[in-house]
Parts: structure tokens; sequence; C-alpha cells
């Protein structure tokens, strides 16, 4: 054998050896990755079990719990008055503000009873932050109201003053206090105090900050709920 060939089978030993090692050093990673792969699945199926377990036992006591708690949630369900307030309103200003020039506000004051129970002896306050700026029309029943006026045009669904002097109490205080025509609204119903208006005379120089605040009262609610949202914007 000559020189040449003798150092190319060395070179072809080494070589040899060398991918051997690699080998058995990837089998080794791979064998170790394996036992860490087996350990995190039993771990897993560990915690699947569990899981199981507990659905399982939550399904049992909630259908044992079912009939009681149905019965326990119609009975609470039917002592409630569930009274949602809000606003709907848009607001329609002039491009210029002149002397003459209104800004109006135009909307309805909504109150929803989402509960199963009545509220009784409904009413509304509608107070603004300026009293200056109370200027509020809409289907009220004023006693001495032209017939023409919008709110004699269907009295079914007009409101009143809460007393004969809530009118001029409105303009000095900035607060209406209203009481629709029915005694009572009842459960899974809507009633509105629709179609109001704001009238905002305007100058040029002028600026104002108006908000509106919405509440309602009932035998079920003496302390009062306020209202989702309000009516409020600035004009500079």
């Amino acid at each position: 054998m000559s020189f040449n060939q003798k150092t190319n089978v060395h070179k072809e030993h080494i070589q040899l050896k060398q991918r051997l090692l690699h080998y058995r050093s990837e089998t080794v990673k791979n064998e170790r990755l394996l036992r860490q792969q087996e350990k995190k699945l039993l771990e897993q199926k560990r915690i699947i079990d569990g899981l199981t377990d507990r659905l399982e036992e939550l399904a049992q006591q909630a259908e044992k719990n079912s009939g009681a708690g149905a019965n326990d949630y119609e009975q609470n369900s039917t002592r409630q008055a569930i009274i949602v307030p809000y606003f709907s309103y848009s607001i329609l200003a002039p491009s210029t503000f002149e002397e003459d020039e209104t800004v109006l506000v135009k909307g309805h004051f909504v109150i929803e009873n989402k509960g199963t129970a009545p509220l009784s002896t409904p009413i509304i306050c509608l107070a603004f932050n300026k009293p200056e700026l109370a200027n509020l029309t809409g289907k009220i029943n004023r006693p001495r109201a032209p017939k023409d006026h919008v709110a004699q045009m269907n009295e079914s669904d007009g409101w009143s003053f809460l007393e004969e002097s809530g009118d001029a109490q409105a303009k000095e205080k900035g607060q209406y206090w209203l009481k629709p025509k029915t005694a009572e609204i009842p459960a899974l119903s809507t009633v509105m105090f629709s179609n109001f208006e704001i009238q905002l005379p305007m100058a040029a120089t002028s600026s104002v900050a108006m908000q509106v605040n919405g509440f309602v009262y009932g035998d079920e609610h003496p302390e009062g709920i306020p209202a989702l949202n309000a009516i409020a914007f600035t004009l500079v």
C-alpha cells in the first residue's frame, strides 16, 4: 500500500469516527428530549384528568341545585323593578352664530323596565346645570296652555308637573319634575318623555356649556336612578 493510500485510509477512518461521535451525540440528545416530552405528556395528562374530574363534580352540583336555584331566581326577580333610563337626542346648531340664531336639542327621555315587577308612581327629574338655560318644551300638560299646544294634541301621552308651580320652579332652579299619566311602568315595558325640545338663543360672542341630567323615582326606588347618559355640549 502506497503512502497516499495509507493517508486516505487514515483520513477516512478519522471522518467515520467523527460521524459516529456526531450520531451518538444526536442519539443521546434525542433520547433526552424524548424523555422530557414523555414527562410533559404525563404531567399534561394528570392536569387533564384533574380538570375532567372537577368538571364532573361541578356538573353534578349544578344539577342538584338547578331546581332550587331556578325557584329562588324567579322569586327574587318577581320582586324587582329593574329601571334603565337614558337620553336619545340630537343637537341642531346653526352654521353661524348671530343674534337671532338658536341651538336646538331634540330628543326623548326613555325609561325601560327590564324587571318583572312594575315601578309604581313614577316621577322623572330633568336637571339643567344652569337654571338660566332651562328652556324645555314637550308633551307637558299646562293648565292654561293654548289649545294648539303640543301637549294638548294627545293628552294620553302627556306629562304633568309634579306641582302646580312646577313650571316656575323649573325656570328658577333648572329642575323639571314631571309625572306621566300612567300610575306605574309595567314590567318589561318602556315609557318615554318623547319629542322634547330645548332652545338656546345664541349671540355671536356668546359661549355656553350645557348639561342636562335625568333621574327616575318611584315607590320601589325612592332614592332615584340616574340616567345612563346626559345631554351635554359646549359651544365657544
